[in-house]
């Protein structure tokens, strides 16, 4: 290890990292470095050609901040802090000087969207955040707390076939863990009276999905935002905030703090050993088990219906539990979205569609089950600083109890509730594409 000067933004040595990821094809950007093989080796980019958004006094200090986890280094505490010291409510302007992009459209799309979705909440979120970093090779998104930044992969903030070509395609490198699985997992979120997507697709598709606006592009963005600012948020919590030091490095001082997900396990534990098991062979690459090689989307079912988790990855980590209970509460107060959870049979033909994938274990609403609920209230409060009263308030209109998706029934027939008929939630309307190609937006819901 070696020492960089005294006023570089890194750190000659790092205690501890935590990375969280959230969220087909092998063709590269034709904007890939020549020097450069790949540009993502197993989700970490190479953010070989980000720079500031916005030139400032502290641009530099703000891209080498950025990168120093990609040299298992961090960030100086004396060179820069979180965007959200000392301030009461965060700007659209303040996160625009924290914004490091490859492609100037992504910053612009980016800015756009936050500016139609309008939501003070969302914005104060972003203050334990040195950088918020967009650059065609991010995917997944994640936080890390080695830089106190988040990285967003660009597919949730393309407008056009130009934006979309810039963008390096590959599969989540987690895609490859779970191939041995007997069944697979899938979660959408539909509106409460139209059983509509909430979200928009992030795949561009010729003649069904080849153009976005900021409205397209806010809900699903709001979702990512929701889910990796709440890690942000755990890790660095608003009274830690307060207090942190102008010395020492950001990871340095996260690391010891008491994390809100740790909380939450001392206060109401998952209890699910089997899908613990699943999930971190599922995501975070565990070699397969015998016992979980046998498991099936019923019995899977049974084990997560017993439980309190909003999704099969809250299994993954605390942090992931975390953020999945703050994800499913924050898209049903800004959109009144129900969360779709299940487990669904592999279809066995090549050439399958969505209602091939068979329910197997499902549920809509998985926020009206009570005890997982209750630790929603918990999450919301202690990341938005709100009463728990207030949290309930807000998701007192939910359905008294989660609803049953029928077993055996396809994934996007599941879709249609009490005789109302769901749009795909493309950007051209499903019901105007008589003719063309199934749209496989349901893909999607099968993602990480």
């Amino acid at each position: 290890m070696f020492c960089m000067k005294r006023r570089s933004i890194l750190t000659c040595a790092v205690s501890s990292l935590f990375l969280a990821g959230c969220g087909g094809g092998s063709d590269s950007s034709s904007d890939v470095p020549a020097s450069i093989v790949s540009p993502n080796v197993n989700g970490t980019p190479s953010l070989a050609s980000v720079s500031t958004y916005q030139t400032s006094s502290m641009s530099k200090d703000i891209e080498e901040c950025s990168k120093a986890f990609l040299v298992n280094s961090s960030c100086d505490l004396s060179v820069i802090k979180p965007l959200g010291v000392n301030q009461v409510n965060v700007t659209i302007e303040q996160i625009q000087e924290r914004l490091v992009v490859s492609h100037q459209w992504m910053a612009d799309s980016f800015i756009e969207a936050l500016k139609g979705i309008n939501d003070q909440d969302l914005l104060n979120l972003f203050k334990p955040l040195n950088s918020i970093v967009i650059s065609y090779d991010i995917r997944p998104s994640f936080y890390t707390t080695s830089t106190a930044s988040m990285y967003i992969d660009p597919k949730y903030v393309w407008r056009n076939k130009s934006e979309w070509d810039s963008i390096h395609k590959q599969e989540d490198y987690r895609n490859g863990f779970q191939t041995e699985f007997k069944f697979d997992k899938a979660q959408r979120y539909v509106h409460e009276a139209t059983n509509d997507y909430i979200s928009y697709s992030n795949t561009y598709t010729p003649l069904r999905n080849e153009s976005r606006e900021a409205n397209h592009i806010a809900p699903g963005l709001f979702r990512l935002l929701s889910h990796e600012l709440a890690h942000a948020n755990d890790f660095l919590q608003e009274h830690d905030l307060t207090q942190i030091p102008s010395y020492g490095y950001i990871t340095n001082y996260i690391h010891p703090l008491k994390k809100l997900n740790h909380e939450l396990i001392e206060r109401d534990p998952l209890t699910s050993n089997l899908l613990k098991k699943a999930a971190q062979i599922a995501f975070q690459g565990e070699s397969m088990t015998n016992e979980i090689r046998r498991l099936t989307g019923e019995v899977a079912g049974d084990a997560f219906e017993a439980d309190k988790a909003a999704a099969f990855y809250s299994y993954s980590s605390p942090a992931e539990d975390v953020a999945m209970l703050f994800e499913a509460y924050m898209m049903y107060k800004k959109y009144r979205a129900l969360s779709d959870v299940a487990f669904l049979s592999i279809p066995q033909i090549e050439d399958y569609s969505c209602n091939d994938w068979k329910v197997q274990w499902g549920q809509r609403s998985r926020l009206s089950d009570n005890d997982v609920q209750d630790r929603a209230v918990f999450v919301a409060s202690g990341i938005l600083g709100k009463s728990e009263l207030t949290i309930r308030a807000e998701l007192s209109s939910l359905p008294a109890a989660p609803e049953v998706l029928s077993v055996g029934q396809g994934w996007c027939s599941s879709q249609k509730f009490m005789d109302v008929n769901p749009e795909a939630r493309s950007v051209i309307s499903a019901a105007s594409m008589t003719g063309f190609s199934e749209n496989t937006r349901y893909l999607e819901d099968l993602e990480n």
